[in-house]
């Protein structure tokens, strides 16, 4: 069952909740079709950076509807912890666990902050995070905080939307600033209030936080090995790396 901690940054929770709390019930179909049906192979991307085995325990930050955590569960068959901050789609992931009956044992699911969560220090082998770093107060604070979780050694993985460099840029503002809001209200107003807001979200972060400096933010919350990813002609980008130990 979902477990309600009561550690959560209220000011940086509530845009995820405003925007994310409408659009729970059904969220993958249409997060599917207006990623160009890019969103699964970015999350098998993702995956294809972690070498778990059946008793790694791996931490999925900002799981959502669960998607990369069941994908976690039946790839690996590692104990996973699924943590969000927005209830509703919590409980559509619960939903998602309930119909699978014993098929989801060994997934946990917790209400919590990514900037505070509620978790053992080194408690992990795994960290998975998406679409996370946008709805934070304190990056680098997040960043250290999601690291005191993990074992030395241990690996985080995240990915995100990017903005595409060189010609692909004018397409792609083309798409976020028209073509998504349209094809949002497709499937409902709420879909279409996040088509709207995630263009300027997006461009906003990266004027905060450039690659470069996002990476070494990663470096000085005491990771090693640190790389990024740049996958749909740059649309979207998965950084990992090691922590330190």
């Amino acid at each position: 069952m979902v477990a309600l901690s009561t550690s959560t940054h209220a000011e940086a929770a509530e845009v995820p909740r405003r925007i994310f709390s409408p659009i729970a019930s059904g969220y993958d179909r249409p997060a599917l079709v207006l990623s160009l049906f890019q969103y699964r192979r970015w999350h098998r991307f993702l995956l294809s950076r972690l070498a778990l085995t059946p008793d790694s325990h791996v931490l999925d930050m900002a799981t959502g509807t669960g998607a990369l955590a069941f994908d976690l569960l039946d790839r690996n068959g590692a104990q996973v912890t699924g943590a969000d901050i927005t209830r509703p789609m919590l409980l559509e992931a619960q939903r998602r666990v309930d119909g699978r009956g014993g098929g989801a044992k060994h997934l946990q699911l917790l209400q919590c902050s990514a900037e505070a969560p509620p978790l053992a220090a080194e408690s992990f082998d795994a960290i998975t995070f998406a679409y996370l770093l946008r709805y934070v107060s304190d990056v680098p604070a997040t960043l250290r905080s999601l690291a005191e979780l993990l074992r030395p050694g241990g690996v985080m993985v995240s990915l995100d939307f990017a903005i595409p460099r060189g010609a692909w840029y004018p397409l792609w503002r083309l798409y976020t600033d028209a073509v998504l809001p349209a094809g949002g209200r497709v499937f409902s107003r709420h879909w279409r209030e996040v088509g709207a807001f995630l263009g300027t979200s997006i461009r906003g972060f990266y004027q905060r936080w450039p690659e470069g400096q996002l990476l070494e933010a990663w470096r000085e919350a005491g990771f090693r090995d640190v790389r990024s990813g740049r996958l749909s002609l740059g649309g979207a980008i998965v950084i990992w790396g090691h922590k330190a130990g």
